[in-house]
């Protein structure tokens, strides 16, 4: 229902059917142009400035605003823009109560107003008035709805030649059918937005406390694996059997605490940095990470099979050495009895190459598979010596480098890790920081 001039005074008499007001194209024309206008910026501040000018063009108006509930308090309409051809009046974060004034008024029972001596009007409140030092001589409200509800209104003050008509009233109500759309558009963008920004600081919050607890782990741990290391292979026979069991135990258990903290090093360093993705020299970053292991193979006494040539990929050579040590460490850890471990490549048809490890060991579940690549997962006991960052960083870095991890196994018969890269070209690109 639609009140003209007074709440004793509906534009539609009660027990009466509403009035379709037909307008002429030229306005439908604007309306529609209008919408579009609208609809097509998610900047909220930018549709309510349009909002706000076309409402008092169209309406041939003073000025509008726009209302709409207040978030931190619902009980109150706060107005979030104001446009007038004249004198702007200070109305930015002024509040209504609900149902106070003919804003309130229309907000609380969701129907337009159209008020010709606004003076006159019981439901006006002219503290606004007074507060902004304008004066509202006559005003048209209609509620902005959305999915039922009303999400604020739309005000349209000081008809610039006679009074509010039906006209007016329709051009104004069709026009804030457009205008809750954008408005609920651009919020939902602002949300967005915001949730973005949060779970950008916290990950940037989290990497300088990975960043800042492994150098701080680094130093104190250093100290107690040297001087672990130099009393295990002291000459001098002064301890016991059991005495040299437990200090072989604090020796492995440093060593594995080194390689976490390192880890986690990565992982921050992974976040945070940005390279250049050029083409990689795999098999140098093979034989790196190969070195590196190379007292677990030879206490694993396992055999590796490497291909005769590499498909040529792009990446970042030591983000693929740090791949490589974590998929051939999982090998060799968990391989089978020796392990038996074979390394290729091969060229998709997506302009991506596949590099892959395949082991002997015992395969593994779906379930299994579904769990991997998580930080901080084991496996299951068996699995009991890893610690889950290994293949969190493989993740990480691949993703980075615009390609993918993939595992393929089988009870029984074994697993094959592999990972993804663009091919090589000619150019140069960059890899970003972003995720």
């Amino acid at each position: 229902m639609t009140s003209l001039q007074n709440p004793s005074s509906p534009l539609v008499p009660p027990g009466s059917e509403q009035t379709t007001v037909q307008l002429p194209n030229h306005d439908l024309i604007r309306l529609n142009e209008a919408g579009q206008t609208l609809t097509s910026t998610l900047e909220k501040s930018e549709v309510l400035q349009r909002l706000l000018q076309m409402a008092t063009e169209l309406i041939e108006a003073e000025g509008s605003s726009v209302w709409l509930w207040d978030e931190q308090n619902p009980e109150y309409l706060m107005c979030e823009a104001a446009y007038h051809q004249t004198d702007h009046p200070a109305l930015a974060n002024v509040r209504l109560k609900a149902g106070q004034g003919i804003a309130g008024w229309v907000a609380q029972h969701g129907q337009s107003a159209a008020v010709s001596q606004t003076r006159q009007d019981p439901r006006f409140y002219a503290a606004i008035d007074d507060q902004t030092n304008f004066t509202t001589r006559s005003l048209l409200a209609v509620p902005l709805r959305l999915r039922e509800q009303t999400i604020g209104i739309l005000e349209v003050v000081n008809k610039l030649a006679g009074s509010f008509t039906e006209k007016d009233i329709t051009l104004a109500e069709t026009l804030a059918i457009s205008a809750a759309i954008a408005i609920d558009n651009a919020n939902l963008v602002a949300r967005l937005q915001q949730q973005k920004e949060d779970l950008e600081l916290q990950n940037a919050e989290l990497d300088a406390f990975a960043h800042t607890v492994a150098h701080d782990l680094q130093n104190p741990l250093s100290l107690v694996l040297g001087y672990s290391e130099v009393l295990q292979y002291n000459d001098d026979q002064t301890l016991t059997e059991g005495q040299q069991a437990m200090l072989d135990t604090v020796v492995r258990n440093a060593r594995r605490m080194g390689n976490i903290v390192q880890e986690l090093l990565v992982l921050a360093s992974v976040r945070q940095q940005e390279v250049a993705s050029r083409p990689l020299n795999m098999e140098k970053s093979v034989a790196a990470a190969l070195e590196r292991l190379v007292l677990l193979v030879e206490q694993q006494q396992a055999t590796i099979i490497l291909p005769e040539s590499w498909q040529t990929a792009v990446g970042y050579d030591p983000w693929i050495e740090e791949v490589w040590e974590n998929y051939l460490s999982n090998a060799l850890k968990y391989g089978g009895t020796p392990p038996h471990i074979e390394l290729g490549s091969e060229r998709l048809d997506d302009d991506y190459a596949r590099f892959w490890v395949r082991d002997n060991g015992p395969g593994l579940t779906q379930q299994q598979q579904a769990h991997l690549f998580v930080p901080f997962t084991k496996l299951s006991q068996v699995r009991i010596t890893g610690h889950g960052l290994g293949l969190s960083i493989v993740q990480r870095i691949i993703q980075k480098l615009r390609g993918q991890v993939g595992v393929y196994s089988t009870l029984g018969q074994g697993s094959v890790f592999s990972f993804t890269l663009p091919i090589a070209a000619d150019s140069v690109e960059a890899v970003g920081s972003g995720e």
